[in-house]
């Protein structure tokens, strides 16, 4: 089988991708830090066919070291994917930055419709959506620190200038304005823009950044996930993770969502905050009606969007072109 090299930090990564090549009998090598004896562990001993660097990779690293990387993966002629996670936001200032560091045979991105900015470079390109690893987006114990009615784990926006910003004034912004119970885990909500947004979210609300590991417990102990978007033509890492983690989700009926997703089946969409009051009414007094649509979303993803699928996606993509 294929040797991988995964370059990554954060648990975001390290806890998905990695186990899917694990599970098709591939031994992985997880590359969390950079320095001349972490390289030579990871290339000269480990011996990789195949580089997967990801998302912002680089940026919390020194270039010297970035620099020995990418030669000793040309020494070896080691084939080198990049994962474009961060797509379509920030593709110049992200994505092309690292194509122009990384030099990669090939890039897969999250969003289909940036795959044509990618072959206009020259560059082979492919889309690849985020999965869920049933080793860790799976059942367990409610935890009563997380059982609210009503959870929400995602970063507030900077500027607010992408279908985030519809996303919240959809699924959030009627729920905080009547006062549900509801618990917000995230980067920036404190500095949340209630001029721009057209509401203010009550600070007991906002619960401070959340630990990647402890995402799965929100999801199994709220009774209601709100799943943001951030594209019509392209999904969350967090639609797939609060289902495979057998969580209700609540989100909005995008291209993407509906385009593998079945309203009321496997997870609920919201087009108008009048919906999305009354799905959240609807399900939060009916736990049955709730658990049925949960396992379906769980089963869905189990069978056709884990990181074992994403990983032969790849490795389809890099040898059988």
């Amino acid at each position: 089988m294929r040797r991988i090299l995964f370059f990554a930090r954060s648990s975001k990564y390290t806890l998905g991708l990695p186990q899917g090549f694990r599970e098709l009998g591939c031994p992985v090598y997880v590359l969390r830090d950079l320095d001349k004896n972490s390289i030579k562990e990871a290339v000269d001993y480990f011996r990789p066919d195949l580089l997967i660097t990801t998302g912002w990779a680089y940026r919390r690293h020194k270039r010297k070291y970035i620099d020995q990387l990418v030669e000793k993966v040309a020494k070896y002629r080691i084939k080198h994917v990049y994962w474009a996670t961060e797509d379509p936001r920030w593709t110049e200032a992200c994505s092309f930055q690292c194509i122009e560091i990384f030099k990669p045979d090939g890039v897969l991105t999250i969003h289909p419709e940036s795959i044509g900015k990618y072959q206009r470079l020259g560059i082979p390109a492919g889309h690849l959506d985020f999965g869920c690893n049933p080793e860790f987006n799976k059942l367990e114990p409610l935890s009563s620190h997380y059982a609210y009615d009503v959870a929400l784990v995602g970063n507030g926006g900077k500027e607010w200038n992408s279908y985030r910003k519809d996303s919240v004034q959809i699924l959030l912004k009627p729920l905080v304005e009547r006062g549900y119970n509801i618990a917000i885990w995230g980067k920036r909500w404190e500095r949340f823009n209630e001029e721009l947004m057209g509401f203010k979210i009550p600070r007991h609300m906002i619960k401070g950044e959340l630990p990647y590991e402890e995402t799965n417990k929100v999801y199994n102990s709220a009774k209601i996930i709100i799943g943001l978007q951030n594209d019509q033509e392209m999904l969350t890492s967090r639609t797939f993770e609060v289902l495979g983690s057998g969580g209700f989700l609540l989100t909005v009926p995008t291209q993407a969502v509906n385009n593998l997703f079945i309203h009321k089946v496997h997870l609920v969409s919201s087009s108008y905050p009048e919906d999305t009051v009354n799905l959240a009414n609807y399900y939060l007094k009916d736990g049955f009606a709730r658990q049925v649509v949960a396992q379906n979303g769980q089963r869905e993803v189990y069978v056709n969007h884990t990181y074992k699928e994403r990983a032969k996606q790849i490795l389809k993509f890099v040898y059988l072109g």
